[in-house]
């Protein structure tokens, strides 16, 4: 039954996610383009193009508006773009922005929407070509924007997509001069390469399309493919002597001027890239090149044909061609499409063709375009590691620590006392260290972000935008797999150190432990599981409507934000988990928390717990002292409740303590040559009471 309900939870999650966000499509008429372009009376699509136009009372002109999505794909910490509306005058300047849609968690690490919004509004009355910077920068002609304190990613990730989307636009409408993003120069070293040599260094993009692909309805029985392209750019002298005639090539060269560059395109198949267009004047219209909101087509005037190669060991092709890329559209240092437009007889008529569009993304590897600057597709976490670079090996090194106590364990649990101590030492730091000084309290939001990932789209990058969290989490990760999650939660997690902290302090104050009863207890700790078990298709389906149900979690309230500028709702709750705190060892680590429900799971497989005795499953002792009720009536521990206290542990070597050894102790004070035979029977007993299993 329970396999059932999974299943089931699973199979919805899936059918939520994929169509959990519908795209949005820019319409004036139902958008608020008056705000981010005030002074457009009315506003008109423009034809063949993702932007509109706005025009003053008069009929002038007085800017543009596109949605960021239509021109840039830049993911932000969900994994989702920020969906943002921009407005741009004739001058160039940034007349307005505002978010249309977003799923970025900022709730949960404590960010108010207007904080968003005021950091977007800081781009208004902005020149779209002024560099911007998040932080502090050393560089002459800076602007600095303040990073959003525990957002840094959404605000790395914004500032990209507003600079980004309104360059693209301007250089689209033609008030913006197209330049790098990132300038680069072609490497060359006077190298030849052959065929196997180029494939190794990733010179070539590919676009392959079946026969069936093509044709979908009528299965081909044809062994080679539709079209079959490799493409590449030679600006590169390496590259384009590696493959053309020396000659051929210098004339080529020869012919490009600035801003021009060089694609050479090989084909097999049985269509042809050429397309009917091959005609004097016209234009190759089964091949072009697209990057951002430019389309590159190619007439006769831009091909050179090429019979084949000369690399070394390459294969036969069919057909080849250089184009002549013109205009100083192409930036080489940054992805491009080539666009292939393949059609096939459709039987409805004489001359009636079915067309159909393929394309394939590529990028100049770095060996030989390489890029004056920082690679933008790795700029949002490079810069947040460089941001803090510090702290984040004083965070290692503090994790380096618990670590080491954990393969100590021997001499931490060989005496009760120091380990008590050591304990609340490490609580203290975690919760000041992780907790108040860097807000890097982790969250069931971090887990239901990889879920959505695993269910759509793996990006890297998404997890390494945030250091402090990626860092947590790589050793939440092979702690948990080790020791289970106690080692987590009940010695690193910020919150629960402060719920166990206010516990010890209660008891120094004379205040009584209270606690559920057993019955109530078993049942209640489930509650955690179930509340995890409902945001995973709550988040899936919507990530705003999972990071507001996450707020179960007081995190926010506790480590971002005043807590009493918060909602009366979001206070009290905070407020009542503190105070019960006080005299309930963890209530909410223990029955509420998702985070520890869903790090429970995987710890019932920890291959090092605490070391148990045959006698534990009689002995009270260790049971009795278990603030977190691990400890089973057979003296067994549940690995899901273990929260690695190791007081247990410390019992168990401890011969004032556990009964067997100090049984085994008091016989040994005796001559063993007066021992009873009742003696004799006792020891071994106790030898076997002792025993570990």
């Amino acid at each position: 039954m329970k396999k059932l309900i999974l299943w089931s939870i699973l199979i919805t999650s899936l059918q939520l996610y994929a169509g959990k966000h519908a795209p949005l499509i820019l319409d004036c008429d139902s958008f608020p383009c008056n705000e981010v372009l005030p002074e457009a009376r009315t506003f008109q699509k423009v034809e063949n193009a993702p932007y509109w136009q706005g025009f003053d009372a008069n009929g002038n002109v007085v800017g543009w508006i596109v949605l960021s999505t239509d021109v840039v794909k830049i993911k932000a910490y969900s994994g989702e773009p920020l969906e943002t509306l921009i407005g741009l005058s004739p001058t160039g300047t940034i007349t307005g922005a505002k978010i249309i849609r977003h799923s970025e968690p900022i709730l949960l690490v404590g960010i108010p929407e207007k904080k968003l919004h005021d950091f977007v509004d800081f781009y208004t009355g902005k020149e779209a070509t002024q560099e911007v910077v998040v932080g502090k920068s050393s560089k002459p002609g800076m602007l600095e924007i303040d990073v959003i304190s525990g957002a840094t990613v959404t605000a790395l990730a914004q500032n990209r997509t507003i600079l980004d989307t309104a360059r693209t636009l301007g250089s689209a409408v033609g008030i913006i001069e197209r330049t790098p993003d990132v300038p680069g120069h072609f490497i060359d070293t006077g190298k030849l390469y052959s065929w196997s040599e180029l494939e190794r260094k990733d010179i070539f993009g590919r676009l392959t399309v079946d026969q069936n692909e093509m044709d979908p309805s009528q299965p081909s029985k044809q062994d080679q493919p539709f079209i079959d392209l490799y493409f590449t750019l030679i600006d590169s002298e390496d590259i384009g002597k590696s493959l053309l005639a020396e000659g051929d090539y210098n004339w080529l060269k020869n012919q490009l001027k600035d801003g021009e560059h060089l694609l050479l395109v090989f084909g097999n198949g049985s269509s042809s890239f050429k397309g009917s267009g091959f005609v004097r004047g016209g234009i190759f219209d089964r091949v072009r090149v697209e990057q951002g909101l430019d389309t590159m087509f190619f007439r006769d005037t831009d091909y050179m044909n090429v019979s084949n190669h000369d690399a070394i060991g390459g294969p036969a092709f069919k057909e080849g061609a250089v184009f002549f890329i013109r205009d100083g559209k192409m930036d080489p240092g940054q992805h491009f499409d080539l666009v292939f437009l393949g059609s096939y007889y459709d039987g409805k008529g004489g001359f009636s063709r079915e067309f159909r569009e393929f394309r394939t993304t590529f990028r100049m590897p770095r060996a030989v375009y390489a890029l004056n600057g920082p690679d933008p597709d790795t700029l949002i976490w490079r810069q947040a590691w460089n941001n803090k670079k510090a702290e984040a090996i004083i965070l290692i090194a503090w994790l380096v620590l618990v670590v080491g106590l954990f393969v100590q364990r021997s001499w931490l649990t060989g005496r009760l006392s120091r380990l008590k101590i050591i304990h609340t030492v490490v609580l203290f730091g975690s919760l000041m260290i992780l907790g108040f000084w860097f807000h890097a309290q982790p969250s069931i939001t971090q887990i239901l972000t990889v879920v959505g990932s695993v269910v759509g789209e793996w990006d890297l990058n998404l997890f390494l935008s945030e250091p402090f969290l990626f860092i947590s989490w790589i050793f939440i990760a092979v702690t948990t797999l080790i020791w289970g999650r106690g080692i987590f939660c009940g010695w690193v997690c910020p919150f629960g150190a402060l719920s166990e902290l206010l516990f010890k302090i209660g008891a120094k104050f004379g205040i009584k432990a209270w606690e559920f009863p057993d019955g109530v207890h078993s049942k209640l700790r489930w509650l955690r599981y179930i509340l995890f078990l409902g945001l995973v298709p709550a988040f899936i389906y919507s990530p705003e409507l999972g990071e507001r149900l996450a707020e179960v979690e007081p995190f926010k309230t506790t480590f971002f934000v005043v807590p009493w500028s918060r909602s009366i709702l979001f206070f009290s709750w905070w407020l009542l988990l503190l105070v019960a705190s006080t005299f309930m060892f963890r209530p909410f680590c223990r029955y509420i928390c998702p985070l520890g429900a869903a790090l429970a799971i995987p710890s019932s497989f920890r291959p090092s717990g605490p070391y148990r005795r045959n006698f534990c499953s009689s002995c009270k002792i260790c049971t009795n002292g278990c603030e977190p009720k691990a400890i089973r009536r057979d003296g067994t521990i549940d690995s899901r409740e273990c929260l690695s206290c190791m007081e247990c542990e410390a019992n168990y070597e401890e011969v004032k303590v556990c009964p067997p050894l100090r049984g085994l102790d008091k016989l040994n004070q005796k001559d063993k040559n007066l021992w009873t035979p009742s003696e004799i029977e006792k020891e071994q007993k106790l030898i076997e009471g002792s025993m570990k299993v």
